[in-house]
């Protein structure tokens, strides 16, 4: 009866591979200033996201992880990813046999993490007395999200692409562990555009 009064029902999920791109923000500043190398804004992005269809209705959620392109100085290298977990929930503004697409929008919560390791060596002694540099820098607070899927099936068998674009709003920045202050403040877009594979089914109106 339900499905009837809605005219459609299904559910599928996806595993998303592509290009992302995120930014640093001030902490990037704060990195050169000290002689650390900044990652790059570029990357390798993975994720996954899984709908329920109800009517028109999409509801579901997912996550990805965003590794950025490291870089290298004379003694020291660094690198970023960035991630995030989200409910999200769309609509469908086409729904044939074979096809959806559907926009939608997520909330969540989402962060970033920053590694500088340096390349030092010596002796055991020396190293312990004066060992390299190893820094993790993270932040993290609300995520919120935007995106558009377009999904194309046959049979059980899901293949499509999916562009999105979120915001973190950070706020404290831990540095190894540690809570610090007088800290750059960490708001920062990042987009996405990914093939999507998985499997599901629907039914159309």
């Amino acid at each position: 009866m339900l499905t009837a009064l809605l005219g459609a029902g299904g559910g599928f999920g996806y595993w998303m591979v592509g290009y992302g791109q995120g930014d640093l923000g001030e902490v990037a500043s704060y990195l050169r200033d000290a002689g650390y190398p900044v990652p790059q804004r570029g990357g390798y992005l993975s994720g996954g996201e899984g709908y329920a269809l109800i009517g028109n209705l999409v509801i579901g959620g997912g996550g990805f992880g965003l590794t950025l392109q490291g870089a290298t100085s004379p003694g020291y290298n660094s690198g970023a990813t960035i991630g995030s977990g989200y409910f999200s929930f769309g609509y469908a503004i086409f729904n044939a046999h074979n096809l959806l697409v559907f926009p939608s929008l997520g909330i969540g919560g989402g962060g970033i993490t920053v590694k500088v390791r340096e390349a030092k060596g010596g002796s055991f002694s020396d190293l312990l007395r004066d060992p390299p540099v190893n820094l993790t820098l993270e932040n993290g607070g609300p995520f919120i999200k935007g995106g558009l899927t377009v999904a194309y099936r046959y049979a059980f068998f899901l293949i499509g692409l999916n562009l999105g674009a979120g915001y973190t709003l950070g706020s404290v920045w831990q540095v190894n562990g540690n809570t610090s202050t007088g800290y750059p403040t960490y708001r920062q877009p990042v987009f996405w555009g990914t093939l999507v594979i998985g499997g599901g089914g629907w039914s159309s109106k």
